[in-house]
């Protein structure tokens, strides 16, 4: 049994296969916090995912159902998103970018690490938690960070999210809680129990009210990144270069 803190979760688990453990390490706790809950993972649990149309080795399939359970847990007990997306961190502030695989989050997020050196952390190039803390939301890293391996065990309040496209030229406005919802949405693990739906549209809703939102239509260039910091940074409204 391996105790980890995930999320500011503590929780203890027993897994089948390495891979899993080698993947949570660098989240391994030894403090005096009880843990919340406890995941024994078995064979049902890999044939789950399997189920939902994942065709992985098990031992991946485990790292995947303990993500799940982790996440189930979270969402009613600990008031936490899932939300597929490259989170950095920047003087203390993360900017989260979002859009379907392939669309150039993450090479706009490295993009922004070359721009500001040290400056920038990388929170989670993936599968970030949200948290809503004391009124404000939160970006947690976790070990799920894509096939970049870019993740860093830390936390950040949430300063924007924008959701990236892209396009010819370089241009970033301001968006609606209605026009950023239908893509919130698209990028979240939406659980089927009719209560934690609910629990969710209501983060959802808050954190929408909460942040600032943009959409970028960018090219794959350095001034995409310049533009895209200068506006979110200072909070601005709408820009083009």
């Amino acid at each position: 049994m391996q105790r980890y803190k995930i999320a500011d979760i503590v929780f203890d688990v027993q897994l089948m296969y390495g891979y899993t453990a080698k993947l949570c390490e660098n989240y391994i706790y030894d403090g005096d916090e009880q843990p919340c809950f406890t995941a024994v993972m078995t064979q049902q649990d890999i044939e789950a995912e399997k189920k939902g149309g994942e065709q992985f080795p098990d031992y991946y399939l485990e790292s995947l159902a303990l993500y799940r359970k982790l996440c189930d847990y979270a969402l009613i007990n600990a008031n936490a998103i899932v939300f597929h997306s490259s989170a950095i961190m920047v003087d203390n502030e993360a900017y989260l970018f979002t859009a379907q695989s392939g669309t150039g989050k993450s090479t706009h997020a490295r993009l922004w690490r070359e721009m500001l050196g040290d400056k920038a952390i990388m929170v989670n190039d993936d599968k970030p938690i949200i948290r809503y803390v004391d009124g404000d939301f939160y970006v947690y890293g976790t070990p799920w960070n894509g096939k970049h391996h870019l993740d860093t065990n830390t936390r950040a309040k949430i300063k924007a999210i924008c959701k990236i496209y892209q396009d010819k030229q370089n241009s970033i406005k301001r968006l609606t809680n209605k026009e950023m919802l239908h893509t919130i949405l698209n990028q979240t693990l939406i659980p089927t129990e009719v209560e934690k739906v609910d629990k969710l549209f209501e983060l959802i809703d808050k954190m929408l009210r909460s942040v600032d939102l943009y959409t970028l239509g960018c090219t794959i260039s350095r001034e995409a990144a310049e533009l895209s910091y200068s506006v979110m940074s200072k909070g601005e409204k709408n820009s083009e270069n």
